[in-house]
């Protein structure tokens, strides 16, 4: 079977109009991370650590993409903080997507001479990303 490459991704977020923007083009990484955090249940007298299962993680994708005319008006105003959340459609490969409400958070906005305008964010979705076979709507 062959490996998945960025050559089958997307990325589509709400706009500022609050229709879904593919701005997979612009986005260079995603980086989709969550799971079960572990508390530790070791005891006295214990010779190995134990633990036992604690909250599930919020999922968090964070994103490092190219400023211009379509992704600075998406994030340049949720820098300064915001409680709205987005739409967010994480396509891995042809009918696998990660989809949820997610607030943005830790945006930064780069740039310097001679060079593209780099941003990145990250994405905080509490109750997770649903997979789907279905791109969001």
């Amino acid at each position: 079977m062959p490996n998945w490459t960025s050559a089958n991704g997307g990325f589509r977020i709400d706009g500022p109009s609050g229709t879904l923007v593919n701005i997979g083009q612009y986005i260079n990484s995603v980086d989709d991370s969550g799971g079960a955090s572990r508390l530790d249940d070791t005891g006295l007298g214990d010779t190995r650590e134990r633990s036992i299962n604690g909250l599930a993680q919020a999922t968090q994708v964070q994103i490092n993409g190219w400023l211009n005319s379509t992704t600075y008006p998406i994030f340049a105003p949720l820098k300064n903080g915001t409680s709205v959340t987005k739409t967010v459609e994480v396509k891995y490969f042809a009918a696998k997507y990660q989809v949820g409400e997610v607030y943005v958070t830790n945006v930064k906005l780069s740039q310097s001479v001679g060079q593209k305008s780099p941003f990145s964010a990250t994405l905080f979705a509490e109750n997770g990303l649903n997979t789907t076979s279905v791109a969001a709507t």
